[in-house]
């Protein structure tokens, strides 16, 4: 999916300002970590949420610091807005220049990354357990005191700006922008999560300063700690940074209420680009993450496109020699799913190959697939959660996301019992309730124009029989 959101914004010294000097942070001597298994939850009286999960085998920590308000919960109007905010807590707080923000999460040896997604926002940091205290304490500095300079808000405003033309120079990132905006019609998943030009140039320094009151109290944070580490000393520091911060009074009425999400009818549109490649994107409606058939969802996405040994990976780039990139998401949101294939081809096979690829979601719908395919489905998911359990970033994230989803944390062997008890009729159920009868929902960007390319190409109905499938080949 989308990868412009997982990185930091760029860090840069304001210019022309006067730096203090900054000096390696005094190393803190290691306290031992409770002997615990599992994450501890803890609500503060500031309504932060706390999760501390000890890993007394590795050397490392993680801070993974959540927010519950996403991209989705902003009014049309503000579009752009939890996007800009991220951009600009790293532009000074009351005791951090921009520079010594950058210097500081350097001279810890981990790097800050943040992420903004519709239904949330993280900040993370990595390092070693010596320099947790530190981190905590840039991390939280963030958080509760950017300045919000109107100066670094111009400029930063630019940024986004080059950000925005940088999607539209990316055929992958794109898209799945322009598909998705079809996909949820005048709904906010609809909308980019960077916003507008239109949106970002209106928004001002009191409109950040009152969302940021509003979206960063306290009992929008979910802050989630693994690797090695004392609940005691997170415990302490976050009482001390969050409840010293915040008063009853600044709560801001937010409205986090899901509106009402309900797909588009099927569309089949074509964007002309000058790509050298036929960029297709390929859509149904899915599970969404509350859904009990979100974890079949997942495995069919797998099963059809998420490995070289995947269905669509081997019959159109192996076999046909189609594409280069080929896959399948299952993305799903609080309320709504949409199932993605996505394709990047000469443009004069672009024909070609959405024949082929319906032919495989067909064959799938009719049960057409073995208990080998879904054993390796199966085989890589468990992998990536137990090599994922040992590793503190993930499961500091992992932690802090399922809290801000689901409002709890599930065990390992919750989630591999999830996976492990889906059945082959589940799959087909799934797959016949996405593919059968339906006509994918379809969108093309690159030279269509000058190979005589028509969007009607991409509606081809999934309910054709295996001799029909065939004749595709």
């Amino acid at each position: 999916m989308k990868k412009s959101k997982l990185l930091a914004p760029a860090i840069e010294p304001a210019a022309g300002s006067a730096q203090a000097p900054v000096v390696m942070p005094p190393v803190v001597p290691r306290r031992r970590a409770r002997n615990q298994r599992g994450p501890c939850r803890t609500t503060l009286p500031s309504g932060l949420t706390l999760i501390v999960e000890p890993m007394a085998h590795v050397c490392s920590v993680a801070v993974s610091i959540w927010n519950r308000v996403g991209a989705r919960h902003e009014p049309a109007r503000l579009n752009g807005i939890s996007h800009f905010v991220e951009h600009m807590l790293f532009k000074g707080t009351a005791r951090r220049t921009t520079r010594q923000i950058a210097i500081e999460s350097d001279r810890l040896g981990g790097q800050i990354e943040a992420a903004t997604m519709m239904e949330g926002v993280n900040y993370h940091i990595q390092t070693i357990d010596h320099y947790l205290p530190q981190a905590l304490d840039l991390l939280t500095d963030l958080l509760v005191a950017p300045r919000f300079d109107e100066t670094e808000l111009r400029r930063e405003r630019m940024v986004i700006l080059e950000e925005m033309k940088m999607i539209a120079d990316s055929p992958e990132e794109l898209i799945f922008e322009l598909f998705l905006a079809n996909f949820f019609p005048n709904h906010a998943l609809g909308r980019p999560i960077e916003g507008t030009p239109r949106t970002l140039r209106r928004l001002s320094r009191d409109d950040l300063r009152r969302f940021h009151r509003a979206a960063y109290h306290p009992r929008q944070i979910v802050l989630s700690v693994a690797g090695r580490v004392d609940v005691d000393l997170v415990l302490e520091h976050c009482r001390a940074s969050f409840d010293a911060s915040f008063d009853e009074s600044e709560e801001l009425p937010l409205d986090q209420s899901l509106e009402p999400c309900v797909g588009a009818p099927t569309f089949c549109l074509g964007h002309e680009r000058e790509f050298e490649q036929a960029h297709l994107l390929l859509g149904v409606p899915a599970p969404s993450l509350q859904s009990p058939q979100r974890p079949a969802s997942t495995l069919l996405a797998t099963l059809l496109g998420g490995g070289l040994s995947s269905r669509l990976f081997l019959r159109i780039r192996e076999e046909a020699g189609l594409a280069y990139a080929i896959y399948a998401d299952a993305l799903a949101y609080q309320d709504a799913g949409v199932f993605l294939i996505y394709a990047a081809v000469a443009p004069r096979n672009l024909k070609r190959a959405v024949k082929a690829i319906v032919r495989e979601t067909a064959l799938v719908a009719q049960g057409d697939f073995t208990e080998d395919e879904i054993d390796l489905a199966k085989a890589q998911h468990l992998l990536s959660l137990h090599l994922g359990h040992d590793a503190a970033g993930v499961r500091a994230n992992q932690n802090g996301y399922q809290e801000i989803i689901f409002g709890q944390i599930f065990s390992k062997k919750t989630l591999e019992k999830e996976i492990s008890q889906v059945t082959r009729a589940e799959l087909q159920a799934l797959a016949r309730e996405m593919f059968a009868g339906r006509t994918f929902s379809g969108l093309a960007l690159g030279p269509l124009g000058r190979h005589g390319l028509q969007p009607e190409w991409l509606c081809i109905p999934t309910h054709v029989s295996r001799s029909t499938a065939q004749a595709f080949s």
